[in-house]
């Protein structure tokens, strides 16, 4: 089986680096550098864990209901399925989630998520049937999306090449007026 880790390290140094400077270091910049290592480490450590969750439930079943991996305000990194969520379309069940991690993040429990899902693949040229996505976000403001075309074989899933792209935020893109006031 392919190793996931590499391409979303390689793109998030490259996300980041765009983002650092090479102007002499002061006490903000080394704080902006602190904030965009902690991002880093938490969207790492929110994809390996998602994966090893994942990877069971993909050869058996073919593809995984959406689910996510969240970061607490603790920085301890936990997994939320919704049972309901099992029983229902892809499409809805992706909702249902990502409406429910937005409520987290509005009583102020989570500062990063990724959303992993699985669906059909859009490429027709491509050999993969499936295609994993990881859309990762940050309460900071970072979020992407990785795309890993995937076709189980044999009892294996066998990935593809990973793609990372920017994406929109849809989990922390509250405004002043949705935030919840204590």
């Amino acid at each position: 089986m392919t190793q996931l880790k590499s391409p979303l390290m390689m793109a998030l140094v490259l996300l980041f680096s765009g983002l650092m400077t090479t102007a002499p270091v002061n006490a903000q910049q080394a704080s902006d550098a602190e904030i965009k290592q902690m991002i880093q480490e938490q969207f790492e450590r929110m994809y390996q864990k998602g994966v090893k969750d994942l990877k069971e439930r993909i050869v058996v079943t073919g593809g995984v209901k959406p689910f996510a991996v969240v970061t607490d305000t603790a920085d301890k990194s936990k997994t939320i399925r919704i049972k309901q969520i099992e029983e229902m379309p892809a499409s809805v069940a992706l909702e249902v989630l990502r409406r429910s991690l937005v409520a987290l993040v509005k009583k102020g429990k989570i500062g990063a998520t990724a959303v992993f899902y699985t669906t059909a693949n859009p490429n027709e040229e491509s050999d993969a049937e499936q295609v994993l996505v990881v859309e990762m976000e940050h309460i900071f403001g970072p979020t992407l999306a990785q795309l890993v075309p995937y076709t189980v074989m044999e009892g294996q899933a066998r990935f593809g090449e990973q793609v990372v792209v920017d994406m929109e935020s849809r989990i922390f893109n509250l405004k002043a007026s949705d935030e919840v006031s204590e």
